[in-house]
């Protein structure tokens, strides 16, 4: 009778136990996912102005002395704008010999003598910029073209937004480092992803969002002229004093609880 009375006890523990609910294990909520983009703009605070000098001669010598000659005059009428030597940068060397022209072939193995040498030089002259001295660049830019300094030839592969007819720069400007533009854009693309959360998770009550990741798909410019990175930011310039805008492209993802 005791023994019955021991299993019975131990049977209603067991069929107690099995009957306890068990406790749900909390899944883990998916992350909220977010594809936005972030700007940022302002406009150059430099401006660069690019000419070139030429000298001319039937020998080296000469074409340099000519060369010599207009550099002297150039220089003394950019120091009128308190702009030394120093600030000068000579970005380009090259010498031309001046070859005739010639109707008909030549015999094998004859060559023909230079008529003379051009030697061109170019420089730039990087000098800060505000709307309000817009005026005074365009003063020292011509203070530059009436000494005989002509504009910069630019190469074909770096024609942005020239035409065929117009391989010439004078006047760029440029926002010298990028970096600031692109954290402010980057700041842009976090605050917009956050207020979609906030949004998504309204109806649930008081949560607390965690950024979990942040991947940038693309960083760019415009006016459009080149891609960069956040290995490598090069200065970003145009042929237009004009905003010059930042765009960041990025997934963002939180988590709530």
């Amino acid at each position: 009778m005791r023994r019955m009375f021991v299993a019975s006890a131990v049977l209603v523990l067991a069929m107690s136990v099995w009957a306890q609910p068990v406790a749900k294990q909390s899944q883990p909520k998916p992350p909220l996912v977010f594809r936005v983009v972030g700007e940022a703009q302002a406009f150059p605070e430099l401006s660069v102005l690019k000419f070139t000098i030429v000298g001319e001669g039937d020998t080296l010598s000469k074409a340099q002395e000519q060369l010599e000659q207009i550099e002297q005059a150039v220089f003394k009428a950019l120091s009128k704008f308190e702009i030394q030597r120093g600030q000068i940068q000579t970005e380009r060397f090259a010498v031309i010999p001046l070859q005739p022209s010639v109707s008909a072939p030549l015999p094998a193995g004859a060559g023909l003598r230079p008529l003379g040498y051009r030697i061109q030089r170019g420089y730039s002259v990087l000098i800060p910029i505000t709307v309000e001295t817009l005026p005074r660049l365009l003063q020292i830019a011509d203070a530059v073209l009436q000494q005989g300094a002509r504009p910069t030839v630019v190469p074909s592969e770096d024609r942005y937004g020239y035409g065929e007819r117009q391989p010439y720069t004078l006047i760029e400007f440029m926002v010298r480092d990028p970096d600031k533009l692109v954290q402010q854009a980057m700041d842009d693309a976090l605050n917009r992803a956050k207020k979609l959360a906030e949004q998504a998770v309204q109806h649930i009550g008081k949560v607390t969002l965690k950024l979990v990741r942040v991947q940038v798909s693309s960083i760019q410019t415009s006016p459009e002229r080149r891609t960069i990175t956040p290995e490598g930011r090069d200065p970003i310039s145009t042929f237009a004093w004009q905003p010059i805008r930042v765009t960041v492209s990025a997934e963002v993802a939180f988590t709530y609880e």
